[in-house]
């Protein structure tokens, strides 16, 4: 499990260099009209990883929890692959989608499958066991803890802040009809 949230550490600190590097400041996606679909798929990143690095690091997910924390993972599956389908488009105007953001995308989600094989002996453990959530302080050692904790705190803010862009744009489109 501390292998898993080391790789987790990893996909947060390489995710937080796509949001500031080309969401923020190459693109500025949260600025542009086209970019509406993608910020919508990013707003529901932002939940799905806070809720990760606030549980993996600190507790254990047995029974019904650990189907939950599966569904989740697949879950997260389906916005890349929303995320990545959005991209050309959304960024087309802007000059099409960076290169290295690009080769980031192909490394977080080599990460991702790394990640959820180290979690999967957890996982499979902890489905068999009563539905519970443990605390368990040994799963990340305490300073990756806390920065995780801050890390889930910027996801969840970060997806605030692209809903809310996504939001704006379609009003600006005219209406609910229009945007979604």
């Amino acid at each position: 499990m501390i292998a898993a949230n080391y790789l987790l550490f990893l996909l947060g600190l390489l995710g937080g260099t796509d949001i500031l590097l080309y969401h923020s400041v190459s693109h500025g996606i949260r600025s542009h009209d086209e970019s509406k679909w993608e910020l919508i798929s990013h707003s529901l990143r932002g939940p799905t990883y806070a809720a990760l690095f606030l549980l993996l690091p600190n507790f254990e997910l047995h029974g019904s929890f650990a189907i939950a924390l599966m569904t989740l993972l697949a879950f997260d599956v389906g916005i890349s692959i929303l995320d990545f389908s959005l991209e050309r488009q959304s960024r087309q105007l802007l000059g099409g989608l960076p290169s290295g953001e690009y080769v980031l995308h192909m490394l977080m989600a080599m990460l991702f499958g790394a990640f959820v094989a180290c979690l999967t002996p957890s996982l499979h453990g902890w489905i068999h066991l009563p539905t519970a959530i443990q605390h368990n302080a040994t799963l990340a050692p305490d300073l990756m803890r806390i920065i995780m904790t801050l890390m889930a705190l910027m996801v969840f803010y970060s997806g605030v802040v692209d809903a809310r862009a996504a939001f704006r744009i379609r009003k600006r489109e005219g209406g609910i009809a229009n945007a979604w």
